[in-house]
């Protein structure tokens, strides 16, 4: 058994991003696996209302109706823009689809990279000017000063089970970015027993092990009461409608193919946070 648990605290700054031209649902997928982004050093929320000035944009560079927000909201250096799509649309950077999300953290870590310089700069040179709502950000700034880092800790815990060295270094590398409190298991007797003493959020298990099977195991976490609550992502090189079925019967909430790609396992992880949870719980309760 091996862990990567986080007792430190990291240095968190929070932007409020808006989404122009994105489906509902392309808008679900990205704000879910946005949460993500709230243990990194730079954090992203949705927009919350009309009143809300955003720090950045996010465009759909593929759909007319998003280009044409973009200019009517008129993106700058200090609040700066990202497209998602074919091609360019003026100076700002483009990510192309299918969405690779590192490389989209990475791109609006970099553009609020620059901004916060050019904010910081603009600042210096204002002192003692009257405020007015064409230089600050959002309105609440006029009486409060730029709001400061916070301290995130490691919320969810984590347990990746598989026999392979290979993958277990690949999910470290992966999660650690993002502040996971990870434990590991080479076999399935022993996920049981980590399991039963603690709750992780997310179970990742490897299928073809030595003694249980990764069957087994998810059908044994998923009829105790005490790690029922548990999400389990099978992995498995083997992805046939009969083993997606088979993982499906044992309990499993999603099936992830070897090799599993860093996107499709950030976009997974995303999907089973507390926090996913509950929006989609109130999004079932309104609709009932």
């Amino acid at each position: 058994m091996a862990s990567s648990s986080y007792p430190f605290t990291i240095v968190n700054h929070r932007f409020v991003l808006e989404m122009l031209g994105f489906s509902d649902a392309e808008k679900s997928l990205l704000v879910s696996t946005f949460r993500l982004t709230g243990r990194r050093t730079f954090s992203y929320v949705d927009v919350e209302s009309v009143d809300e000035r955003p720090d950045i944009y996010l465009v759909n560079a593929d759909n007319p109706d998003g280009i044409r927000q973009m200019h009517e909201r008129s993106p700058n250096i200090h609040a700066p823009a990202v497209l998602i799509g074919r091609e360019a649309v003026g100076p700002w950077p483009v990510i192309a689809k299918p969405i690779h999300w590192m490389r989209l953290f990475e791109q609006l870590d970099a553009q609020m990279q620059t901004a916060l310089q050019e904010r910081a700069r603009r600042s210096a040179n204002e002192q003692g000017m009257q405020w007015n709502g064409s230089m600050m950000r959002r309105a609440v700034d006029k009486d409060a000063p730029p709001p400061g880092p916070v301290e995130v800790k490691p919320q969810e815990s984590v347990l990746v089970v598989d026999d392979s060295a290979t993958v277990r270094a690949f999910m470290r590398a992966k999660l650690a970015p993002f502040r996971f409190d990870v434990d590991f298991a080479e076999d399935g007797e022993t996920a049981i027993d980590m399991a039963q003493a603690k709750q992780y959020t997310c179970v990742f298990l490897d299928i073809l092990m030595p003694g249980m099977d990764g069957y087994q195991v998810c059908k044994r976490i998923k009829s105790s009461p005490a790690t029922k609550g548990s999400a389990v992502v099978m992995l498995s090189s083997k992805s046939s409608a009969f083993d997606k079925f088979r993982g499906s019967w044992a309990g499993c909430d999603a099936y992830l193919g070897k090799p599993v790609s860093e996107d499709d396992l950030l976009s997974t992880i995303a999907r089973f946070l507390p926090s996913a949870r509950r929006v989609a719980q109130a999004i079932l309760a309104k609709t009932a």
